[in-house]
């Protein structure tokens, strides 16, 4: 029995595999980009067969994988191994039903992401954002703060020259955003700058605060994690750095 295992251990860990598991997943992604494609029913049942040795494949891929971890719970304790498996469960459902070729499409779509699985560098980068998470929503939660408190000034003083940007605080919101990833912001403003000439003050302490200085803090926190620094934390808790020193 272990010799059995430890063949199957073997073959999981091998380069060859691994290559061979990512060719297969570009393939499935080739083949998700084709089916969007109005195809002759003669190529469709080629598809359907290409399609079927894929999902068999990544069947047996994962089967591999199981019995070289010599223990389900093992295998079940990783989060990537739970979203392997759910991703070859789901393209494993039947679909026959004409009103489902969308839902199809889609299961095929998502079965491409079992690449960052795969490659051992994507796995990096999608734990260093899960990481980020707290640290970025402290700062997502001050740039609401105040996008909502420049998306209440702009309903005060724009809302009757712009309704359609600045008629509620739910509109006024969406034009910040947009203000905010520079999208045509200098036109939102010319529509309020006639009535008042000193809008920009407005419009350019938003972008300072929001689209400078908070996004950039955002980009701060993900490097600051992907490269295993601690100065975030030093600013955030600094009685952790004294305690260090």
């Amino acid at each position: 029995m272990n010799t059995f295992v430890d063949f199957f251990l073997k073959v999981r860990n091998s380069k060859a595999f691994s290559g061979i598991v990512i060719a297969v997943i570009v393939a499935s992604a080739i083949y998700a980009g084709v089916s969007s494609y109005d195809i002759s029913p003669e190529y469709t049942v080629y598809l359907d067969l290409f399609d079927y040795a894929i999902t068999l494949f990544f069947l047996i891929e994962i089967i591999i994988r199981m019995i070289s971890e010599r223990s389900l719970v093992k295998f079940f304790s990783d989060g990537w191994n739970i979203f392997d498996f759910l991703i070859v469960t789901i393209s494993l459902v039947p679909i026959n039903n004409v009103e489902s070729v969308f839902v199809a499409r889609l299961l095929r779509i998502i079965r491409v992401l079992r690449i960052i699985t795969v490659v051992p560098a994507f796995r990096h980068i999608i734990d260093s954002l899960i990481k980020t998470i707290p640290r970025v929503g402290f700062i997502a939660l001050l740039m609401f703060i105040f996008m909502y408190v420049w998306g209440a000034i702009g309903t005060m003083f724009f809302g009757k020259v712009d309704p359609a940007n600045w008629g509620n605080i739910g509109l006024a919101l969406i034009t910040l955003v947009q203000v905010a990833t520079y999208d045509d912001w200098a036109n939102i403003m010319a529509q309020v700058i006639d009535v008042y000439p000193y809008a920009w003050i407005f419009f350019v302490s938003f972008i300072i605060i929001n689209a400078v200085i908070l996004l950039n803090m955002v980009i701060g926190v993900i490097v600051d994690v992907m490269t295993g620094g601690t100065g975030i934390d030093d600013l955030v808790n600094p009685e952790n750095k004294d305690s260090t020193d």
